[in-house]
């Protein structure tokens, strides 16, 4: 995970001045997407939470005349959340989940033009990668000793493709996300979930 980590970074550091180098880049394009919808999680990870809103805030930058990067965040509040099994010491024990998680990453964008005479009339292949956290919390009556953690944090890597609809200031999309929780936490259950697909509009400026 700390490979991943420092992997991540490094994408950061490396597309953060790819704008000073980019073709045509005199061109107006939109550089702050605001978007609102839903999470609906999908096969194991259904069992774990209902269709739930989600929120995100990216920012844009352009590589090339049609191909850009995003970096930003997305957040979900999970509805109706199921308490998940963790292991604490010799025992198995419930944990509840914090009603957040989040999504941190970048996403690599191709534009379509769908109009000769207009550029605000577009179709969007996104491809994303980042870092995606589930939040949880130990029950109450749980005596801790020094040094153990009263919350679980469910830290892995998300893989996600996606279609975006685009006119004018605002669009629709559509997202698939994988975000395999289990792989980099031994305590928690086994198949806990991995997949999701996220929904909704989007605002761009």
């Amino acid at each position: 995970m700390r490979r991943f980590l420092l992997l991540l970074i490094l994408i950061f550091s490396e597309f953060a001045f790819a704008q000073k180098e980019s073709q045509d880049s005199s061109k107006e394009y939109e550089r702050v997407y605001v978007e609102a919808g839903f999470v609906q999680p999908i096969g194991k990870l259904s069992d774990k939470f209902d269709l739930s809103p989600s929120f995100g805030f990216w920012f844009r930058n352009k590589l090339t005349r049609e191909d850009f990067v995003d970096f930003g965040f997305n957040f979900f509040i999970p509805k109706n959340p199921v308490d998940v099994n963790f292991k604490y010491r010799d025992s198995i024990v419930q944990y509840k989940s914090s009603h957040f998680a989040i999504n941190i990453g970048t996403r690599f964008a191709k534009v379509i033009p769908l109009s000769q005479r207009k550029t605000d009339f577009n179709l969007e292949w996104n491809s994303g990668i980042g870092l995606a956290l589930n939040f949880y919390n130990a029950p109450n009556e749980l005596e801790f000793g020094d040094g153990e953690h009263t919350r679980e944090l469910l830290t892995t890597f998300y893989l996600s493709q996606g279609i975006k609809l685009n006119y004018r200031n605002t669009g629709l999309q559509c997202h698939y996300q994988w975000s395999p929780y289990g792989l980099f936490n031994d305590q928690v259950e086994k198949n806990f979930g991995s997949q999701s697909l996220m929904f909704g509009i989007v605002y761009r400026q």
